[in-house]
Parts: structure tokens; sequence; C-alpha cells
């Protein structure tokens, strides 16, 4: 049977003093400043790399958006053309607005270079004298 035999050496460290290892301080703080440098060299790559992802969603809206407003240009466009046709302007005013094409004496010109006075009103025979298609003023007549 073996013995075993157990010394109790009671040590007190509460006088030992620690020195500090400068270089081991030294190399924690280089380590993480160049562990602090990479990581902010990642989140600014990842940021540039995300302003560039975001950049190309809004080109791609803003070509999908003007092909839309070239499309909806030529829509108006021709819609414009079909609007001034002259064939259909002189429809709606004969058939809705009642127009007609005025008489001879019913169609004043006015130049640039003539004077700036008003006519003289002509002498007009009394309304029993003139036929009852006249008497009616000329604004009436293009209404007809």
């Amino acid at each position: 049977m073996a013995i075993e035999i157990h010394f109790e050496k009671r040590i007190a460290n509460h006088n030992v003093i620690r020195e500090a290892d400068t270089k081991s301080h030294r190399d924690y703080v280089i380590v993480t400043a160049l562990a602090s440098i990479f990581l902010f060299g990642l989140f600014a790559y990842g940021w540039q790399h995300y302003r560039w992802i975001q950049y190309g969603y809004r080109i791609q809206a803003a070509q999908k958006q003007r092909e839309q407003l070239v499309e909806i240009g030529q829509q108006l466009r021709l819609e414009r053309a079909s609007l001034r046709s002259v064939q259909r302007i002189d429809a709606i005013a004969r058939r809705d607005l009642g127009m007609v094409v005025p008489s001879p004496g019913q169609l004043v010109t006015l130049r640039s270079a003539a004077p700036l006075t008003s006519p003289s009103p002509t002498p007009q025979p009394s309304r029993s004298q003139q036929p009852e298609s006249q008497t009616e003023p000329a604004s009436f007549a293009a209404k007809r």
C-alpha cells in the first residue's frame, strides 16, 4: 500500500506586486488598431457596394419611367395631330355649333398697316325695308 504525503504550504501573494508588461500591452494596442482598420475598410466597402446597388435600382427605375414618358409623349402627339385635323374641326363646327361659311359681306379682314381708327358706320336701311335674314346680327348669322 502506498502512502501519500501532502505538505501544505501557505503562500501569501497579497504582498506580490505584478509588473506591467509593456511589450504585451503594446502588442494588444497594435492588434486592436489593425483589426479596427480592417473592420472600417470592410464596412466602407460594404457601404459603397450597397450604395452602388441602390443607384443601379434608381437608374433602372428612371429608365423605365423615361420609356413610359416617351410612349405617353408619342400618344399625346398622335392625339394632338388628330385633334388638329381640319376636317374634324370643320365637322364639329358645322354639326355641333351650327356654324356655316361666312358670306362675302360678313368677313372683315384687319391689316396691321391699317390706321387704328374705328370704321365709320355706313347708313343702313331701316329694319322694315331689310329682308329678315339681314336683320340678324352677324354673330347670329354665323350660328345658323
